[in-house]
């Protein structure tokens, strides 16, 4: 009977001084490469009103955001080296500069995504307490070797609650940026926030609900982002 307690407090020891990255990527369902959301959104900022768009991620810094008009739609693509503009399917428009704003999209999707933060430049430190907001247990910071920093806010299962740290949501802000995540739920395997609030401060910019979330699409690949047409869908039941 001793031998049991000992290995099974053995067992939790372990599990509770695992890296929280570790920790928190397991807590979820595990590990992905990419994710395509559609989404709407109550913007309180910049151009307030009910938006609709789709989001779409490939680790480690690809991304598209397909913004939905009365017209065609518009999508900026960033492909890893520039960002491109379309109307429709019809390039308007190319960025190459390192402030280009979709750049910011990209690298805070991938950090709240948890997903290439282990990679050589970007270190990764436990928050102390008094760093954690109200209902965090535990927290991460992220540091680029550029100095562009976010801190991460997990609840008591482990999952992702909170981000802040820079991000160009222009013409809301850009700027320092917070954003609070509940609703988890399943895609994939993968559990992922349904609902996001942003904030400036504590000025609320928008709320972003997921009306279907797929977790790595065989269609989503590099190539998918060098034209609007090749970036994959993601269905009313996400699969």
């Amino acid at each position: 009977m001793l031998v049991a307690i000992v290995a099974i407090a053995a067992i939790a020891a372990g599990c509770t001084t695992r890296p929280l990255l570790e920790r928190a990527i397991a807590a979820r369902g595990g590990a992905l490469q990419g994710v395509v959301l559609n989404a709407e959104a109550q913007v309180y900022a910049g151009v307030p009103g009910r938006w609709h768009y789709r989001r779409t991620y490939l680790a480690p810094d690809r991304y598209a955001w397909r913004i939905e008009t009365t017209g065609d739609a518009d999508t900026y693509v960033f492909d890893g080296s520039v960002v491109r503009s379309f109307v429709g399917d019809a390039e308007v428009a190319v960025d190459a500069s390192p402030t280009a704003a979709l750049r910011s999209h990209a690298r805070w999707t991938g950090v709240v995504l948890l997903e290439g933060l282990d990679t050589p430049g970007v270190s990764v430190a436990e928050l102390p307490p008094a760093d954690l907001p109200a209902g965090a247990r535990e927290g991460l910071r992220v540091r680029f070797a550029d100095g562009a920093t976010y801190r991460l806010g997990f609840d008591d299962r482990t999952l992702l609650m909170w981000a802040d740290g820079p991000l160009d949501l222009s013409p809301l802000i850009n700027g320092p940026t917070s954003a609070r995540y509940d609703d988890p739920r399943p895609a994939g395997g993968i559990l992922l926030p349904r609902r996001t609030t942003y904030f400036a401060g504590e000025r609320r910019l928008a709320v972003e609900s997921i009306d279907a979330a797929c977790v790595d699409p065989p269609a989503l690949t590099p190539a998918a982002f060098t034209d609007p047409s090749h970036l994959p869908d993601c269905p009313a039941d996400g699969r």
